[in-house]
């Protein structure tokens, strides 16, 4: 079963309704947390007596779903729709209204059916065909790696994988270094060659001058407060060499001095700092591309410049060891897994361009470019870049202030996590903060109010930017795409950070969200179609296309720049699957184990219920390992009743999450120093430091993988010590249950105890799977002899068939489904032996590391499948007994 989109946490907006006589309730557009869509229609079609498709307009944001109401029918409606799953917001009677939605809606319909009227017909069909290919593009276990598969055409053979890439020696002045002739002239081929559209990326900035007027508002506010701050500081400090001066100094004027500048100094900490001085985004960084990695990109920004005008290259300095005669000039490209093309500084103050693979690896060639001119387009000239700023910068310092004065968010620390000496000040400032937090959103509010005009004539025009590419014709289907590919990204964001919960992670986000893309159902393409009849949020520059900017750029009848979209620009790079690995390791935990993107995004119904069931039951903290199967050895715990143990536990939860993490770090350290010792004692040359050795002799390594077995053997200790405990919470429950659960839940018990005859080949395969991880990682630097190559690549194959004879003996222990999944993993034979920098190398290793990560995953799925059972028997007979659940806060 494929996996359904999110469901956004519930948070109530309202406006204050005090003095207020009528009301309306308004629908937000999104449904609660742990809602499906499918059930909240469901429950909104039952309890208004409406057909489904008149209770899908709820969905769309700004719906008013009854009128004129008073505060108790408000709080009525309001309570039955968060009941069903609705968010829905609270505002004075009549501020909105539905016929403004109702006529988006009447003329999107009109625009699709005048666009496509000869592909009514042929769409069923089409639609069909795409996902039969689609379904069969997905990555499966035994190939080893995702292979892209387009059927559209390719570009001609050029930075295609295996091909070699320029010497790190070689430095350049032009585009055409390291790329033949011939890719240049493939790739220009894709333009029009008649006309040079450099002036077509401009803006009239006479026609910006009314906005950035307006938007000017607050930063000017802002500006002028500071500059009283600081006048009002230079008056208070000279009043001490003037009373000196006139005689009159003291202690009261010392006194009055510093008191008068504290207070300065706090409004400033509260307001002006924060402004002018935002804290840095928790966003992840991405990888810096480098021309050997995609000569192809790069020289196709270099011609999209040369064609439409559009471009950020600049003087890229080279390495420190060289002279300043290395630096090149050339576009800074930073990747990332995600659907976002946008433009960011960096660091230094450049202009980088931020690409998510998620967009290359789901969108064709000309879609992606025009992704890449519409964030370039508002950075093209000081007007144009003075504009954005203007109109974006301070809505999102604004923003970040007031979620910073709500979470207690000080300069000194968050909230309970600053230092005990500050302490005091720290809950000063947060106080004064959450006072000031109502100023700051009305500053906000007043800033959209101000720059509204200006913002949308910046989303227009990077609109215009995007359809100079592909043409206004193309639009609608581009904006269309967008929006799938947006959705697509959001869905594996939030599987992504529910398989974290269990130690698990995609390994490519970016064929996973492509999957996902492709694969979506057809009420989530007509909810996603209804969603773009709403007005786009013109402050985020990342906000896909609605059907009015598609309308609007339609009326410019523009002309396409590119000759044909059809090209994929995966090919542009030296090796696009090997980077979507890499670039899916970026915000990761270390201890999180990569999975095979099928097995989290088809995950049956049955194993989504096992999560929620064990997320429940551990309160998150789900064992990455097999419970024990004793109990404590402590007499004072093994006395403790179910409600005490379940008490003791709630104590100690925080002391079992970081446990966890250490020993996963422990393990990977592990892999490091096994891969070094290898080496060593193959002769080869390494840095010990690299690989956590004490020295390069193999006394010297077998020592320093003896002391890291003892940490982890501490460290899995003290584990034992902890899950022995909700061993005896499960035991606890099974004695008081009636007999016949008693009977099931001893035999799933039972079951559960036979798994520990694979843990030990279970431990090793995952410490196999860590080290060809390890393996892949030095593959690049040529550390890797024949003879390690051979020795771990038949070891891994010997232990996923040892674990699959283990399952096996056992009748019963793992489903049949699971089993034969297990029995691929450790088909056919595996011999890396390519040359030690070689493509086919790594391509081998990668294969193999997932055949690793997948029978291991196998194994643990049916684990909890079968602990998930148990698990349920023991919350119901907790709830029986009305024992307070195991919940901590502060664990997420």
């Amino acid at each position: 079963m494929v996996r359904a989109g999110i469901a956004p946490g519930f948070i109530l907006e309202r406006e204050d309704v005090v003095g207020q006589d009528k009301f309306q309730i308004v629908s937000a557009g999104k449904v609660l947390q742990a809602k499906k869509p499918d059930d909240v229609l469901a429950g909104i079609a039952s309890a208004f007596s409406v057909s489904a498709e008149q209770a899908r307009k709820l969905f769309v944001k700004g719906w008013v779903i009854k009128d004129q109401l008073t505060p108790g029918q408000v709080v009525q409606y309001r309570t039955q729709l968060q009941q069903i799953g609705l968010k829905v917001e609270v505002h004075p009677a009549g501020k909105f209204d539905n016929r403004a939605i109702l006529a988006r809606l009447q003329f999107a319909r009109q625009r699709k059916a005048k666009t496509t009227p000869v592909l009514v017909e042929a769409a069923p069909q089409t639609v069909a065909a795409e996902r039969q290919a689609a379904k069969a593009e997905v990555t499966t276990t035994d190939s080893g790696k995702a292979k892209a598969r387009f059927p559209v055409q390719d570009l001609p053979a050029h930075g295609r994988q295996g091909k070699s890439s320029p010497s790190r020696g070689e430095s350049t002045r032009s585009g055409d270094a390291g790329v033949s002739s011939t890719a240049r002239a493939q790739l220009e081929a894709l333009f029009h060659a008649e006309d040079e559209r450099a002036s077509r990326g401009g803006a009239k900035w006479l026609s910006l001058l009314p906005g950035m007027c307006s938007a000017a508002l607050v930063p000017a506010l802002f500006w002028a407060l500071l500059g009283l701050c600081l006048y009002q500081a230079g008056l208070t400090l000279w009043t001490l060499p003037s009373s000196i001066l006139d005689g009159s100094s003291g202690v009261g004027t010392i006194a009055g001095v510093v008191v008068k500048l504290l207070l300065l100094g706090v409004f400033a900490v509260l307001l002006l700092i924060p402004y002018f001085f935002p804290s840095r985004s928790p966003g992840i960084s991405g990888i810096r591309l480098r021309k050997q990695d995609a000569p192809g990109l790069f020289l196709l920004l270099e011609i999209l410049t040369q064609k439409s005008g559009l471009g950020i290259a600049a003087r890229m300095e080279g390495p420190r060891n060289l002279s300043a005669a290395s630096a090149t000039t050339g576009t800074l490209v930073e990747v990332l897994p995600g659907a976002e093309v946008l433009i960011q500084k960096n660091d230094a103050g450049q202009l980088k361009l931020s690409l998510g693979l998620a967009a290359v690896a789901s969108l064709n060639g000309g879609e992606v470019l025009a992704l890449t001119a519409r964030a370039m387009s508002g950075v093209q000239g000081r007007w144009l870049r003075f504009a954005r700023e203007l109109a974006l910068t301070p809505a999102y310092r604004l923003q970040q202030m007031q979620e910073r004065m709500e979470q207690e968010t000080t300069l000194f620390g968050v909230a309970g996590e600053a230092a005990r000496v500050i302490q005091p000040l720290h809950r000063l400032l947060a106080a004064g903060g959450l006072a000031l937090a109502p100023l700051v959103e009305r500053l906000l509010r007043l800033h959209r109010a101000a720059s509204g005009m200006l913002a949308r004539q910046m989303e227009a025009h990077a609109d215009r930017a995007a359809a100079q590419i592909i043409g206004s014709e193309a639009f609608s289907t581009f904006a269309e795409r967008w929006n799938q590919l947006v959705h697509a990204d959001l869905v594996c964001g939030e599987i992504n950070r529910e398989a974290q919960l269990v130690g698990k992670r995609l390994v490519n986000v970016p064929q996973a969200v492509r999957w996902l893309r492709d694969n979506l159902d057809e009420q989530t393409r007509a909810s996603i179609d209804m969603a773009m009849g709403e007005s786009t949020d013109c402050w985020n520059p990342a906000e896909p296309a609605g059907h009015e900017r598609v309308a609007a750029v339609e009326e410019r009848h523009f002309s396409p720049l590119l000759q044909r979209m059809d090209f994929s620009l995966q090919k542009l790079f030296t090796d696009f699957d090997d980077l979507c690995t890499k670039v899916s390791r970026l915000g990761m935990d270390d201890s999180c184990r990569a999975v095979d993107n099928h097995l989290l995004l088809t995950a049956s119904r049955e194993t989504e219920e096992a999560q929620q069931l064990l997320a429940e039951y551990f309160n998150r903290v789900i064992p990455r390992e097999f419970l024990p199967n004793s109990g404590p050895s402590n007499e004072e715990l093994a006395e403790l009743d179910l409600q005490q143990t379940i008490d003791w536990l709630r104590t100690r939860l925080v002391d079992l999450q970081d446990l966890e993490q250490r020993l996963a770090q422990l393990q990977l350290r592990g892999a490091r120093i096994q891969l070094g010792t290898s080496l060593v004692r193959a002769n080869v040359r390494i840095d010990p430091r690299k690989y956590h050795l004490s020295g390069t002799t193999p006394a010297a390594a077998d020592e320093s993988h003896k002391d890291n077995r003892a940490r982890i053997r501490e460290y899995q200790l003290q584990r034992q010590q902890i899950q022995a405990m909700f061993l005896q919470r499960i035991r606890k429950a099974v004695v008081a249950m009636e007999l016949s659960e008693r009977n099931s839940a001893g035999a799933l018990l039972a079951k559960l105890a036979a798994f520990e005859q694979l843990r030990e080949p279970l431990a090793g395969l995952e410490r196999l799977g860590d080290l060809i991880c390890e393996m892949i990682e030095q593959a690049s630097a040529g550390e890797l002899p024949a003879a390690v190559q051979q020795k771990y690549s038949q070891l891994a194959v010997q232990q996923i068939r040892q674990m699959h004879r283990a399952a096996t003996g056992n009748e019963g222990l793992m489903p049949a489904g699971l089993l034969e999944k297990l029995a691929a993993c450790g088909e056919g034979e595996v011999s890396a032996t390519g040359s030690a920098r070689s493509s086919e190398l790594i391509s081998q290793l990668q294969a193999l590391e997932l055949r690793c990560k997948h029978a291991s995953a196998v194994v643990h799925e049916g684990y909890q499948l079968l602990l998930a059972r148990l698990l349920a028997l023991c919350l119901a007979e907790e709830k029986r007994q009305k024992v307070k659940p195991l919940r901590l806060a502060a664990v997420i």
